[in-house]
């Protein structure tokens, strides 16, 4: 089995409630338990930043699904590459409402926009690791 990890970042469509946020999660969790992908979800102003890791052939069904799905839209992918050790190996899926790190803090703002696009990708996955950890309680690998 090949794994790979891609990570990607979307404008969010929906509202910033946590209802919404839920219905989110609910989907996640159980599509990537059966896919055997893991990854965890960010949401800060009005933009999702999403790392998932697993089997390369599900992550492209993957991909399909959420290229698909009307909550957010301009999905852009920063970076997919090989994978040898997931990074985070028993993390289902996570989600980031605020209270932990911000995204802005790692690479700033232009014109109330984040600059994701000219953020080193190292830089967002550790941003990703770090809140996956202080969400889970556990050390993970980085």
């Amino acid at each position: 089995m090949s794994l790979e990890y891609i990570l990607y970042y979307s404008r969010a469509l929906i509202p910033a409630e946590p209802a919404a946020h839920n219905a989110i999660l609910d989907t996640c969790r159980v599509n990537n338990s059966a896919r055997d992908v893991t990854g965890f979800l960010h949401r800060e102003e009005n933009f999702f930043l999403q790392y998932l890791e697993g089997p390369s052939s599900e992550l492209d069904a993957l991909l399909n699904i959420i290229g698909k799905d009307d909550r957010h839209s301009d999905v852009q992918i920063i970076l997919r590459e090989p994978l040898q050790t997931r990074r985070l190996p028993d993390w289902q899926m996570g989600f980031v409402n605020g209270d932990q790190m911000a995204l802005v803090d790692v690479i700033g703002t232009d014109d109330g926009e984040l600059s994701i696009k000219t953020a080193h990708p190292d830089d967002l996955i550790d941003f990703i690791i770090e809140n996956a950890d202080s969400l889970s309680g556990e050390v993970l690998a980085a």
